[in-house]
């Protein structure tokens, strides 16, 4: 009884803490209101996604303005959010994880396709992928077996 009341408690003043101190069309200490940042990025993003692929420089620009962008919509929110201290840790995440890991793995693949070897490359790498997992399974069925 005791243990529900305190958590009660500590939901509700958690609830409290994470409540937004201003709303989203108020601009944020870091000099961005959230809904500017939202448009912002939402044009960038659209904007990435029209240009054809032979327009490098302008597909190259809109995503490095996406990219500031999605950092200046996090720092914004948090600080909305009153979680201004951990505005460092997030976009450290954000550049670790951005986009740009995908895109080379992306890339990896489509010259794996194109060239002879890459392709050889990826039979070699699924052969032995289905090696293992039929040794796996083997090794469960031997086991199930003598058991």
């Amino acid at each position: 009884m005791a243990t529900a009341k305190l958590i009660a408690m500590s939901l509700t003043s958690l609830r409290v803490l994470i409540r937004p101190s201003f709303d989203a069309e108020t601009e944020a200490p870091c000099g961005t209101s959230v809904a500017q940042a939202r448009e912002a990025l939402s044009f960038w993003r659209g904007r990435l996604a029209r240009l054809p692929w032979y327009r490098r420089a302008a597909r190259a620009e809109a995503r490095e303005m996406a990219r500031r962008w999605r950092r200046r919509l996090v720092q914004a929110e948090l600080e909305r959010r009153r979680l201004g201290v951990f505005t460092g840790h997030a976009l450290r995440a954000i550049d670790w994880w951005g986009p740009s890991l995908r895109g080379a793995g992306r890339l990896a693949l489509l010259t794996a396709r194109r060239t002879a070897v890459g392709r050889l490359v990826v039979l070699l790498a699924a052969m032995t992928a289905l090696c293992a997992l039929l040794t796996t399974a083997l090794v469960a069925i031997i086991v199930t077996q003598v058991l």
